[in-house]
């Protein structure tokens, strides 16, 4: 099956790990990650790598992603919430 061009290259085979940080660390983690223009699995990786001295696995910003927030129209957000 031919995979449509839609959507971001892959990155390569990749390992998931889970962190559960406390609730105000995690806030910093994230507010920290929009920042860099990373997800948040990408922002965990780079302080690991960075921690470790490794830096040829610190991620890139793909693209910016502050000015991605979705504004609906204010008529979507009323049928939603009936």
């Amino acid at each position: 099956m031919a995979r449509n061009s839609v959507g971001r290259p892959s990155k390569g085979a990749r390992e998931t790990i889970s962190a559960k940080p406390p609730v105000p660390f995690a806030t910093i983690l994230k507010e920290n990650a929009t920042a860099e223009g990373l997800s948040y699995g990408e922002y965990m990786v780079k302080l690991a790598a960075v921690a470790l001295g490794m830096l040829e696995f610190v991620p890139q910003p793909s693209r910016d992603r502050t000015n991605e927030l979705v504004n609906f129209p204010e008529e979507a957000s009323r049928s939603a919430a009936a």
